[in-house]
């Protein structure tokens, strides 16, 4: 019986070929051979079966072709070589039989090159590589054991090795393994670390340290001074034996760091839509700090911070297809916000901005195969519901490599240097200098209205953007598509096999709001210090419960950006009941959750900034009290009271109607009375009483006044 990675060998001569890929059912086998340089070719199964029933090729019990090797033997560098290899061809010899294909091989290497840059003839190499090797990974490891004496330490004699000295005095000694030893320590002491001193210092530190001997000074001083030249190796030698034993990708990740090189130094052999089929198959997201100051919605005299901008972007035609800014710092709220609106219609999404729109003009309104995102907000539990429930595979780059999301980073770049540095308010750099203006003072936007500002740089994106360094396919280029993200979706939806699917907003929102519980009172549903009402909660008098038999907890969902409404689910969390803000509540409509907890965090400060002149206040007052009670208790001592208890409480009734009587008098109203003034009376007055409006009436017309 054949089977695939049988070898099989020639009677007559020492030709060998190994079988790559069988098909019973077509009666095909491929085979390469593995003396000469040649790639696959088509062979019948029948017509092998011959040759073995012939005996004109016999199968061989071993493979010496195959590198068995331990992992825990190849050497680290081996590894990266064989793993830089493999993350270039896998894909393409994974593609059986298709690679088999002389026709559309040739289309497959024409990709590669054009992804990675690397050369037909290198890629045709690896391949043949690959299959001649028994179609394994290890297949890519370095061929050393071929190699001659080149690396290896030659033995030293007592004369001074290298190149004469150019003025013809010989400095310097031979570097033996002491020596090497010690460029070994001085290395990873002075060079190899964060503090980057150059390679001189390090070499000079190395002298000091291991090539100086204390000598005594005339003055009893100990100096450090250096021993014969001949015994001190030259900086050349270190520089050389360096050279010999680090490459650059190993000197770059010591000084720089693991992360700071995949980051800033790493080969770019790739691109980050490579393999992306079409519209929706793969959107990145990501989310920056913006570089502006805003104001509050509330009192616009408060500066509030910086904003966190999100963007949802398709891989495969550069679309915007989701965003949000808000001033939560990034976490999954925020991913959970743009994720959403990337699904959801955004006509209405940008009507509610006061921006008018067509559905041509911005038409992602839908769930991708796969997203591609940080390692922080998309690891959080609150990811499971999304990959569960809405199939959605989340695929998280590792930590610091904001580089293999290129594409969304380059749109952050876009916006802050093309949008908000001409904004007022815009982060400037020369703040910190002395005289330098507070560029925060120029804050005017608020959060609302610096949203509106990013739609429209997103519609102008979309729509107007010309893409410079988008490769068109030749697909592409034989349609006349523009590289401008609007005409790539369209003409992915139309030619590409994108994996875009359609949910209704209130399954995406369901699946991506966050979760909370709260509290059912007489007053209402209470979450963040809110109050809400439902018709099902008035209707199954909820409240009248709640105040009967006390407050209890109910599941909701709600939308962070606008909490006008929650969504108290049921008990299959598939329905749910919208409740609404009380009427009380009015102020709240249209905020944020961020806007509201802005606004509770202010006037819990000025609660705060209140409680000391409340409890002076407080101090004060029981000053005043302790005073006139201490006043009271001296009168009573000096009072002459009854001899018995008895005679003191007998009397209360009368005694409270003569004090109430005498307060009256005190207390009765008379106008028009000037405080010291009095009244003579005269012996015509006291004949008659007469009233004074009467007497200034008689007074009048004895005067004899006509009017």
């Amino acid at each position: 019986m054949i089977c695939i990675n049988d070898i099989f060998m020639f009677m007559a001569d020492e030709g060998e070929f190994r079988v790559l890929w069988i098909s019973q059912e077509n009666n095909l086998a491929y085979v390469i051979d593995l003396k000469e340089n040649k790639l696959p070719e088509p062979k019948r199964i029948s017509d092998l079966a011959e040759l073995i029933r012939d005996g004109e090729i016999q199968a061989r019990s071993d493979d010496p072709y195959i590198n068995s090797m331990s992992e825990q033997l190849i050497a680290q560098k081996d590894m990266e070589v064989r793993d830089s290899i493999w993350d270039l061809v896998k894909d393409a010899v994974g593609n059986e039989p298709t690679i088999f294909d002389r026709q559309l091989r040739g289309k497959i290497v024409k990709e590669l090159m054009g992804a990675s840059g690397v050369s037909k003839v290198t890629i045709y190499q690896y391949l043949k590589r690959f299959w001649q090797r028994g179609k394994n990974k290890n297949a890519f490891l370095p061929d050393y054991r071929n190699c001659g004496a080149k690396g290896k330490q030659r033995v030293q004699s007592d004369k001074k090795t290298g190149r004469p000295s150019k003025y013809g005095v010989t400095t310097g000694k031979n570097v033996d393994e002491a020596t090497r030893q010690i460029f070994a320590r001085a290395v990873k002491k002075y060079y190899h670390t964060r503090q980057e001193h150059s390679f001189k210092a390090a070499y000079e530190l190395m002298v000091k340290e291991h090539y100086t001997k204390p000598v005594e000074q005339p003055d009893g001083t100990v100096r450090n001074e250096l021993l014969d030249p001949n015994e001190i190796p030259t900086l050349r030698q270190f520089q050389y034996w360096y050279s010999k034993t680090y490459d650059s990708k190993e000197k770059l990740i010591a000084r720089k760091g693991q992360s700071k090189y995949d980051l800033e130094y790493r080969a770019i052999l790739g691109k980050s839509d490579t393999g992306v089929r079409g519209p929706g198959a793969k959107y990145q997201i990501d989310a920056t700090v913006g570089d502006i100051y805003l104001v509050s919605q509330f009192n616009r005299a408060n500066i509030i911070g910086r904003p966190v901008i999100y963007f949802v972007i398709d891989t495969f035609s550069r679309m915007i297809a989701g965003m949000y800014v808000g001033l939560e710092g990034p976490s999954w709220m925020g991913a959970m916000m743009a994720l959403a609106n990337a699904a959801s219609d955004k006509v209405s999404y940008c009507a509610g901005y006061g921006i008018t729109i067509t559905e041509e003009e911005w038409p992602c309104r839908h769930i991708p195969d796969t997203i591609l995102a940080d390692r922080g907000e998309m690891e959080s539990k609150s990811v499971e519901t999304l990959i569960n429930a809405l199939n959605i595979r989340v695929d998280n780059t590792p930590a610091y490599r904001a580089d293999m999301k290129g594409i969304v980073e380059q749109f952050f770049h876009t916006i802050n240097t093309k949008t908000t540095v001409y904004l007022p308010g815009h982060v400037k750099p020369d703040m910190a200098e002395r005289g330098g203006k507070d560029y925060r003072l120029d804050a005017i936007l608020d959060i609302r209205q610096f949203t509106k500002i990013m739609i429209q740089c997103v519609l102008n994106h979309n729509n107007k953007h010309f893409l410079e360094s988008f490769e068109r396919t030749e697909d592409m280029i034989a349609d006349n598509v523009k590289p401008i993200p609007g005409d790539l979706w369209i003409w992915g939806i139309q030619h590409c096999s994108g994996q875009l699917r359609s949910v209704t907003e209130d399954t995406i929102k369901l699946c991506l709001m966050p979760a909370d519980t709260a509290l059912v009172t007489a007053k209402g549903i209470r979450f963040k210090g809110l109050y809400y009402l439902s018709e099902r909660a008035v209707f199954e008098h909820w409240f009248e419960t709640a105040r009967a038999r006390g407050s209890y907890k109910v599941n909701i969902s709600y939308d962070p950006r606008d909490m006008n409404n929650i969504y108290v689910r049921n008990v299959d969390g598939a329905m749910f009941e919208k409740c609404y803000l009380a009427d009380w509540e009015s102020k709240w409509i249209g905020k944020s959750l961020d806007e509201l907890t802005q606004q509770q965090a202010e006037e819990h400060a000025l609660r705060h900034q209140n409680k000391n002149l409340e409890l002076q206040s407080h101090v004060d007052l029981n000053t005043e009290v302790e005073k006139i009670r201490a006043e009271a208790e001296e009168m009573i001592k000096q009072t002459a009271l009854p001899a018995s208890k008895r005679a003191r409480t007998a009397r209360i009734r009368e005694n409270r109607a003569a004090e109430k009587e005498k307060i009256r008098k005190e207390e009765a109203f008379s106008l028009g009375d000037t405080p010291g003034s009095s009244i003579t009376i005269t012996p015509e007055l006291s004949e008659k009483p007469i009233h004074p409006i009467t007497a200034l009436i008689k007074k009048m017309a004895e005067a004899d006044y006509d009017d």
